[in-house]
C-alpha cells in the first residue's frame, strides 16, 4: 500500500479520478490497489483531510474541510462541467463511459453544426479558434481522468468510468428540478 500512496495522492489530490476501465497500466494498478486496501487508504487519507470516495468504477478525493475555494468558485466550476456535458451530449447523445472519439471528429462537427459551434464558443471563452477549444476540452477530460488516449496514431480517446461522476452530478440537478415542478 505505502509504495502507491504518493502516486495515488499525486493523481487524485488535484481533482483527478482513477477508473476501473483505464487502459493506462499505472492507473489500473493504483485502482486495483485501492480496491484491495480501501480501508487502509481511507484511514490514511482521512488523516490528511481527504475523504476517499468511490463511485461506480472510480475513486476520487473529497475534502473533509473546506479549503480556499469559495461557494461561488465551486458553482462556477460546476456550471462549467454542466456546459461541457451539454456540449458533449449535443455532439453525440451516446457520449458516456466506453465511448470512443477523436478530437478531429469533434472539430469537424463544430465546423458543420451551428448549434455545436455556439456551445463550443461558450465553453472556453479565452480560446480563439475551434481547434484551441477542442484541445482545451480534450485536455480537461484527460486531466480529470474522464478520458484517455488509447491510440496515438489516429488520436482516439476512450471515455472512462469516472465520467459517470460528472453525469451523476448533472442528473442530480435534473431530478431535483423535476421534483420541484408543481402539479397542475
Amino acid at each position: 500500500m505505502r509504495a502507491n500512496t504518493q502516486r495515488i495522492f499525486e493523481r487524485m489530490s488535484k481533482g483527478g479520478f482513477l477508473s476501473v476501465d483505464s487502459t493506462d497500466q499505472e492507473v489500473k494498478h493504483l485502482y486495483d490497489d485501492i480496491e484491495e486496501n480501501y480501508t487502509d487508504y481511507e484511514t490514511y487519507f482521512s488523516e490528511l483531510g481527504l475523504r476517499l470516495e468511490s463511485g461506480d468504477g472510480y475513486y476520487y478525493f473529497a475534502r473533509t474541510q473546506e479549503g480556499k475555494q469559495t461557494i461561488e468558485q465551486k458553482l462556477q466550476s460546476f456550471a462549467q462541467w454542466v456546459d461541457i456535458l451539454d456540449f458533449l451530449k449535443t455532439y453525440d447523445i451516446t457520449f458516456s463511459t466506453g465511448f470512443q472519439f477523436r478530437s478531429t471528429h469533434i472539430l469537424e462537427r463544430i465546423n458543420l453544426d451551428v448549434e455545436l459551434r455556439d456551445k463550443a464558443r461558450k465553453l472556453f471563452r479565452k480560446q480563439n479558434t475551434n481547434q484551441e477549444i477542442v484541445e482545451k476540452l480534450v485536455n480537461e477530460l484527460t486531466s480529470m481522468g474522464f478520458a484517455e488516449l488509447i491510440n496515438e496514431e489516429d488520436g482516439t480517446y476512450k471515455v472512462t468510468a469516472a465520467f459517470r461522476y460528472a453525469e451523476d452530478m448533472v442528473n442530480l440537478i435534473t431530478i431535483y428540478n423535476e421534483e420541484e415542478v408543481p402539479e397542475v
